[in-house]
This record gives structure tokens, C-alpha cells and sequence, in this order.
């Protein structure tokens, strides 16, 4: 068995609780009582407090229902998936990011360029798929594509990572999109980093004492 190890920068990443997202496919438990719209508020606020700028009247109540309608909305489009929202800024719209890993199955190239949607029929253009190495997972694939939305007509923009993990039999997937395409695009620098820092550990993994030299 393995879990997901993600370092992420907290100027940009919050992570919406697990007990809401992989908690809700599988057993979890921790000490956090607080309800959706309590972890909003307080997210909120301290995501203000670390902004350059003071906000105006309304602008921390509005980031508080935007974080909670996340939490509402984000965790049903992939359950049991962790869900990470990068926010550069408390002005800004999050953008939701879904982590997760799963038995790898079937052979390695055809599978990870399924789940990326390397070869999507559906896309508007080709999509752009590029080998992606992290010093963790090894050598996996990034896929940039672009589709229309069924319903609304727009094109929305999707880019997803995907390795296989040998040592550990178990594919890592990565997936954010947004009907704003320029949205994705500004934060691939940021996605990139956050895809280098995702390790897959062991169960039995026990970090190691900060005090040790």
C-alpha cells in the first residue's frame, strides 16, 4: 500500500480537507469539526491576511462562499480524488487541481495517454503531449488540451500528468482544466513545480526527524 507525499507552495495552494474529498470514498478520521463554511471563512481570511493588499468591503465574505461552493462542488467531479485549489492570489479564481493514484493496469504508454487524453478524438486541435520526468516518479507524460464544452459551447482548456510507478504498482494522475483557458495557462510554471514535488511512499514510510543531522 502507498499514499500520495505532496509539497506544495503555500503562497499559491490550498488544499481542501481530506475528510471531504478522500474521506469521502474511504474511512477517515481526524480532530477538525469544523463544517465547509467554518474552513472556508477562516481560509479566507488568513489567505487576506497574507495578501499585500487590505481587502474591500465584501471581498473576504465573497473569497469564504467561493472556497465553500469549492468544497461543495470540487470533490463530487472525481471522488476519493485529493483536491488541491491554487489560488495566486485572494482575487482570483480558484482553480481546482485533482491528485490520486490507483493500480497500474494494462501496458505503461497505451494506459498513461488514456488517462491524460492524449489521443481525445473530441479535442479542437491536436492535444499537445510531452514526456515529463519528476526525480520521484520518473518518466511520465503532460497533456495539454483543448475541447468545447457539450453544454455551454466554450472551450475549455484541460492539462493533465500521468507515471507509473513500478516499485510501487500504481499509476499517479494529476488533472485540473477551466472553461478560461488563459486560467491554465498561467499557472503551468506553478503546476509543474507542484507535479515535481508529488512522492508516492510506502505505508510504513516514516519521515525523517528534522533535528537529525
Amino acid at each position: 500500500m502507498s499514499w500520495l507525499d505532496i509539497e506544495y507552495d503555500l503562497d499559491v495552494w490550498l488544499e481542501i480537507p481530506p475528510r471531504w474529498t478522500i474521506g469521502a470514498s474511504e474511512p477517515w478520521e481526524d480532530d477538525d469539526e469544523r463544517t465547509p463554511q467554518e474552513w472556508a471563512t477562516e481560509t479566507a481570511t488568513l489567505w487576506w491576511d497574507e495578501h499585500e493588499e487590505d481587502p474591500v468591503a465584501g471581498e473576504v465574505e465573497l473569497l469564504a462562499d467561493t472556497l465553500a461552493a469549492c468544497v461543495e462542488q470540487y470533490p463530487k467531479m472525481f471522488p476519493g480524488f485529493e483536491v488541491l485549489l491554487y489560488l495566486p492570489s485572494p482575487t482570483a479564481l480558484p482553480l481546482p487541481v485533482f491528485v490520486s493514484e490507483f493500480p497500474s493496469e494494462g501496458e505503461k504508454v497505451s494506459e498513461l495517454r488514456r488517462v491524460t487524453l492524449a489521443d481525445d478524438d473530441g479535442a479542437v486541435e491536436p492535444p499537445i503531449v510531452e514526456e515529463f520526468e519528476t526525480e520521484s516518479l520518473g518518466t511520465g507524460v503532460r497533456v495539454l488540451r483543448y475541447s468545447v464544452d457539450s453544454e455551454s459551447n466554450a472551450v475549455v482548456s484541460s492539462l493533465r500528468y500521468a507515471w507509473r510507478s513500478e516499485e510501487h504498482g500504481q499509476d499517479v494522475v494529476v488533472i485540473t482544466g477551466s472553461p478560461a483557458p488563459s486560467q491554465v495557462l498561467r499557472s503551468l510554471d506553478d503546476m509543474d513545480e507542484l507535479a515535481h514535488s508529488i512522492v508516492l511512499r510506502h505505508n510504513d514510510y516514516v519521515a525523517p526527524d528534522d533535528d537529525d543531522d
